[in-house]
């Protein structure tokens, strides 16, 4: 396996990605409307980090790896190809690439890999509980402008800090980064709002908002030339209700939260 990049955009809706203007990130391949595996980035990412990546049910070969589905010729349901799986829990079965350990980050470092990690969000703060949990198994980690949990805005040093971590090391590497930008409150840094009272009730301002920051972050990754060199998982852990059914956030079930944009892009893996 060749480097892996591993990229989320926090609370990033199907829809916004749809919208909005980003063209480098939108040509690095084919993205998809999956379906994630949790309301909240901790669960998500959990699921994420033991190879349980979001799903599209398309019959897209590597995305469908967990639901067992119907043939139309019949007989018993079969369950598609994982193009990357942990060794355990489950029961052996076909894939691309094994890893052997307790998550990936453990499984690439047992691999000879070089791992590294940046979360903007909160749940990915070392010096918390929850925070070490999800970050502990990897080499090197680095929190930014914490523990403000309404403080999202830390791309720029995410990027220039992935960039200093991949030039130093001369092992192959697995790249971790949580971008927080697109999670509310909508945010980036210099950004025309950022110092403006939020109106979290306002759906309309809140997509355009949302739009923004995936558009900076388009921006911002375009120089981040180590993409162009690596095999690539980049979706959001989860969507935000933004007044569906009355429904404002994240944290539960609803097709605003669970539909998410996912793009896997490997060498010698067909779309």
């Amino acid at each position: 396996m060749r480097n892996l990049i591993f990229i989320t955009f926090d609370s990033l809706r199907w829809d916004t990605f749809c919208a909005a203007d980003a063209p480098f990130l939108k040509s690095l391949g084919s993205w998809k409307k999956a379906w994630t595996q949790a309301t909240y980035t901790f669960p998500a990412h959990m699921s994420f980090f033991v190879g349980k990546l979001p799903q599209t049910f398309d019959d897209a070969p590597a995305y469908d790896c967990v639901a067992a589905k119907t043939r139309p010729q019949g007989g018993i349901p079969q369950r598609g190809r994982p193009w990357l799986r942990l060794e355990n829990p489950e029961a052996p079965r076909a894939a691309d690439f094994v890893l052997r350990g307790k998550n990936l980050a453990e499984g690439f470092r047992n691999a000879g890999y070089a791992t590294f990690c940046t979360g903007a969000v909160n749940w990915f703060n070392p010096t918390l509980p929850a925070g070490r949990y999800l970050t502990e198994s990897f080499d090197e980690v680095a929190f930014f402008d914490g523990p403000d949990y309404a403080s999202h805005k830390s791309a720029r040093k995410q990027l220039a800090w992935a960039n200093e971590r991949i030039a130093a090391t001369t092992k192959p590497y697995f790249l971790f980064i949580n971008f927080g930008e697109t999670h509310l409150r909508f945010a980036y840094e210099g950004c025309p709002w950022e110092h403006e009272k939020f109106n979290y009730g306002d759906a309309t301002e809140c997509k355009r908002r949302q739009r923004a920051c995936f558009e900076f972050l388009d921006t911002q990754l375009r120089d981040f030339t180590y993409l162009h060199d690596a095999d690539l998982i980049l979706c959001a852990d989860h969507g935000e209700a933004l007044g569906e059914d009355g429904l404002w956030g994240h944290g539960f079930y609803h097709p605003s939260v669970m539909e998410v944009p996912m793009l896997l892009r490997a060498e010698g893996l067909t779309e």
